[in-house]
């Protein structure tokens, strides 16, 4: 998300160069958010002040060797196959 610019009541407008997104924010003690054009609602989305651009984000699962096995059978039990062992 990108910050576009402020409103006369001070609320800050975001926009996503990606989907379309535009929403309005203030933040706290008031915190609002109105979210003026929908844009893709299953997108994530970062932004920040600082001129920090966040363009593309990847997610990978943990190596084997890192998850403990209460967890693992956590995750079976419960329908996830993180490990390509059958339930």
């Amino acid at each position: 998300m990108i910050l576009e610019g402020s409103t006369e009541s001070g609320a800050e407008e975001w926009v996503c160069p990606s989907c379309g997104r535009r929403m309005l924010l203030r933040w706290p003690p008031n915190y609002e958010k109105v979210v003026l054009e929908h844009g893709d609602d299953a997108a994530i989305h970062a932004g920040g002040k600082g001129g920090l651009r966040i363009t593309h984000a990847e997610t990978t699962a943990a190596p084997m060797s890192d998850v403990p096995d209460a967890e693992l059978q956590w995750l079976r039990d419960v329908g996830i196959d993180w490990d390509g062992t059958p339930a």
